[in-house]
């Protein structure tokens, strides 16, 4: 055994461990681990539930055995080759033999993204491409893409390949880029299939995207209220607050064009406040947004009234509509009592009073 590798009393009490076997085992065949790295160390034990058997294990050159009365062990300091093929027979007296054969997958971790462009374009498709780490027998790697924790897309290959043939497994994922997507980190993983539903993750590789879109949907507020009707009318010596909201990314620069006075303040470049508004303050708002992709913009018309003026009009207005209000309801009586008129006069019936109609 060689130096390098567990010491004796901890290499014996590894190798028991892996004795699993029961009653009605012949043979079972146990690496550890169940795959191995290129180049890593690696031991494989053959057990018999035989109590008196014959084991002979065959496999790669360059290993130590270790035997026990129903188990045999080679270990090896390095594996160097990509096929480790391991065949185990038992002699259990009175003379009935059994043979097993597995192979022990063997991989590197060389996993590689096709970088996509350093900014993606919304709603424009793009790839990832993942090519996969060296594994042979071909068919135990599964490549998996994954948005954040969820699982979107997995690939494997049904041939085993040759051990001496590097063909590596490919997984092209094809996305439209969304707003989301923005910080997103998509991550290809590597896995070993061991059989019995179990996989070993043996490598993976993330990317983080980053989209981009011109700035659009810009709206600009007036005092917390829509300004989509203007103009907007306010009273002489009222404070007022334009706020401009857009979208884009990366997120777009704002730029306000105003009518020029003192008693106008830029508190962000969002936000635009007019202390105690006056007639100089009527005009043209306009915020524009802007980002290396674009420009979008919206602009507000502002009427600086005395207040007077904003109370007669909205009486006007009142009264106005209080008028047509009325006489909606009066042309509708009046209607209705012509319509009741001709129905009285429709359906009225002779007199049999004979003596009133001679008088």
């Amino acid at each position: 055994m060689d130096a390098g590798l567990t010491p004796w009393a901890g290499y014996v009490y590894m190798l028991t461990s892996l004795l699993t076997v029961t009653a009605a085992d012949t043979i079972l065949i146990k690496a550890e681990p169940p795959a191995v790295e290129f180049g890593h160390p690696l031991m494989v034990n053959c057990s018999s539930s035989c109590a008196a058997a014959y084991i002979l294990m065959e496999g790669k050159r360059g290993y130590n055995e270790t035997k026990q009365p129903q188990w045999l062990a080679h270990s090896y300091s390095t594996v160097q080759s990509w096929s480790h093929r391991v065949q185990c027979g038992v002699e259990c007296p009175p003379g009935k033999t059994d043979r097993s054969l597995t192979i022990v997958p063997v991989y590197n971790r060389e996993l590689n993204i096709t970088s996509p462009p350093e900014v993606l374009e919304i709603n424009t498709t793009y790839s990832l491409e993942c090519t996969g780490p060296r594994v042979y027998p071909n068919n135990k790697l599964i490549l998996k893409w994954q948005r954040g924790n969820e699982i979107i897309q997995t690939n494997s290959t049904e041939e085993k390949g040759i051990p001496n043939e590097d063909k590596r497994l490919r997984n092209v994922l094809q996305f439209t880029a969304r707003t989301t997507d923005d910080g997103q980190v998509y991550t290809c993983v590597a896995e070993v299939d061991l059989g019995s539903n179990t996989t070993l993750q043996i490598t993976n590789a993330s990317v983080t995207l980053q989209t981009y879109r011109e700035p659009r949907s810009t709206m600009i507020s007036v005092n917390n209220q829509s300004s989509s009707e203007s103009p907007v009318h306010v009273a002489v010596g009222d404070s007022i607050t334009l706020v401009c909201d857009t979208l884009g990314n990366p997120e777009p620069t704002l730029q306000w064009e105003y009518p020029e006075s003192t008693n106008i303040a830029i508190n962000s470049s969002a936000v635009l406040y007019i202390s105690e508004a006056t007639a100089e303050n009527n005009g043209i708002y306009k915020c524009t947004a802007s980002n290396k992709y674009g420009a979008d913009e919206n602009k507000v018309e502002i009427k600086v009234k005395d207040k007077s003026a904003i109370i007669i009009g909205v009486s006007v207005s009142v009264l106005a509509t209080a008028t047509l209000a009325s006489g909606a309801v009066i042309y509708y009586l009046y209607q209705k009592a012509q319509k009741s008129q001709e129905y009285k006069l429709k359906n009225a019936k002779p007199h049999n009073n004979l003596q009133l109609l001679s008088g």
